[in-house]
């Protein structure tokens, strides 16, 4: 009996062992997964960052582009040597006709309620290739960043598209590089804005931006010249820039309703225009002096301004379908009113070349500063024939004139009609008269067979009526078209067509 009691303990020993064993070798019990939620308060696409109370939306798109006679979203035609820039070039006897692009681009848009409302910060940034990027820079690859701000309480900081802006001709094309200001929508401009929340629709905006953005030459024509086709300045093409670092920044106000219908805007702007000292000679960055001319004095200061009027409404007969018109009008404001990234518009077709260059004022030796007016009219019209087909049509035309005093200062006996170095050689007005316009009309289609994709086909055409007229006989270094320099043009009215295909494929939600 006792040695089958102790069987018994031994046995029940072993079992409890080994089952301690078993149990020591069974997984622990892993807290809970967190998986990512969606966020349904700010949208389609945004979901919680897991742990937090931040809402975050990752989108972007990839794009392919192909141009004749254009230099790409709010870009002028093809530049010299086969390149997209500042410059407004159209030749039809050049192998630079033509000019791809890819790009690639990403969003970052992260939101958080407050107490004081939505805490939002919102970055776009991208790198593409164009033609000749590899020959400017050694990765081949241009990268930028056209969106970094913040939002909070009604104010915006940092890097993003004006306020000031309405409505532009970029809602209805691929290429409105000039005509009723390209506003900032391709490149943003830095700023700090308070935006009032007036009710029933209807806002209004307060700030100040970078005056960089939307500068254009002054020009001291007694030490650079004015009539210029060989120079290639930050700031443009045409003549060399003379103006001074801002000292102040622009100021920017805004009223808007939105409704059902549509929206309507009214902006206003004032912009600084500065000239170096008389004795400077213009330089190829756009902002900056020389102190050693302290002595010569320099033409005073003076505020340059700007306004516009837009509207952009949802027409009944079809969903999607949209009409848009703008007015604008600066004295010293170019940029306001014709592109903040454009320099001039010269065109060269065969043995013609057109030309109009764009200045925020023009001075000479002991006069002050003359302020160049502009004005511009655009309207576009979007029809959708099908959900997934949709056709525009859009045009504009703006005028760009010189005081009396500012035509003297350029086209009188001995002053700046070219001067330095950079000036063109051997023009011999028939009529010299820096006033001209310009006109654009073109249409774009849209076709997506698949959701979030594009694949569109713009044509537009584009004309320049200039005051100029006589022979213009360019330099041996001109940055020019392939032609064998020197070569001597016309200076006429002068048109050119332009297309622009692109694929895009859009991969936010």
């Amino acid at each position: 009996m006792k040695m089958m009691k102790s069987l018994l303990l031994t046995g029940a020993a072993g079992l409890i062992t080994v089952a301690g064993a078993h149990a020591a070798d069974l997984p622990v019990k892993a807290k809970p997964v967190e998986y990512v939620k969606v966020c349904s308060i700010y949208g389609v696409g945004f979901y919680y960052i897991p742990g937090t109370d931040t809402c975050i939306k990752i989108g972007g798109y990839l794009r392919a582009e192909f141009d004749a006679h254009a230099g790409g979203t709010f870009a002028p035609p093809v530049g010299p040597a086969g390149r997209a820039d500042q410059h407004n070039w159209a030749n039809d006897r050049t192998s630079t006709e033509a000019l791809t692009r890819t790009r690639m681009l990403w969003t970052y848009d992260v939101r958080t309620q407050t107490e004081y409302g939505t805490l939002r910060s919102y970055a776009r940034t991208g790198i593409q290739w164009t033609t000749g990027d590899s020959v400017l820079a050694g990765s081949g690859v241009q990268a930028y960043l056209d969106r970094a701000f913040i939002q909070f309480g009604g104010f915006t900081f940092g890097k993003g598209l004006s306020f000031y802006d309405g409505y532009t001709l970029g809602l209805h094309s691929y290429s409105s590089y000039q005509l009723g200001s390209d506003g900032t929508a391709g490149n943003g401009t830095p700023q700090i804005a308070y935006t009032f929340t007036l009710g029933n629709g209807f806002s209004g905006t307060l700030g100040i931006e970078d005056s960089f953005a939307r500068g254009k030459s002054v020009v001291n024509v007694n030490g650079s010249g004015f009539f210029s086709l060989n120079n290639a300045t930050a700031a443009g093409y045409g003549p060399l820039s003379a103006n001074a670092g801002p000292t102040l920044f622009d100021g920017i106000a805004n009223l808007r309703v939105d409704q059902v219908w549509g929206y309507a805007s009214v902006s206003g702007a004032v912009h600084q225009v500065k000239g170096l000292y008389y004795g400077s000679q213009g330089n190829t960055a756009p902002f900056g002096g020389d102190p050693g001319f302290i002595a010569n004095g320099h033409p005073g200061d003076k505020l340059g301004f700007a306004g516009q009027a837009s509207a952009v409404l949802n027409l009944p007969w079809s969903k999607g379908d949209t009409f848009g018109v703008a007015a604008n009008y600066g004295v010293g404001a170019l940029g306001y009113v014709d592109g903040s990234g454009l320099g001039s518009v010269v065109i060269f077709k065969g043995g013609s070349v057109g030309l109009g260059f764009l200045t925020d004022a023009v001075y000479g030796t002991g006069s002050a500063l003359e302020l160049t007016t502009a004005w511009s009219v655009t309207a576009g019209l979007e029809h959708y024939w099908t959900p997934a087909l949709r056709t525009s049509l859009y045009g504009g035309l703006s005028q760009v004139t010189y005081n009396a005093n500012a035509t003297t200062l350029i086209c009188g006996a001995g002053t700046g009609l070219g001067k330095a170095a950079g000036a063109a050689v051997g023009f011999t007005p028939t009529n010299c008269s820096p006033n001209f316009s310009f006109f654009q009309v073109g249409s774009r289609t849209i076709w997506n067979p698949v959701p979030n994709l594009d694949l569109g086909l713009v044509v537009m055409y584009n004309r320049v009526q200039t005051g100029f007229a006589g022979n213009v006989t360019t330099a041996a270094g001109a940055v020019l078209p392939a032609y064998a320099a020197p070569t001597t043009f016309a200076a006429a009215d002068t048109g050119v067509f332009s297309a622009v295909f692109r694929a895009q494929r859009n991969f936010w939600p």
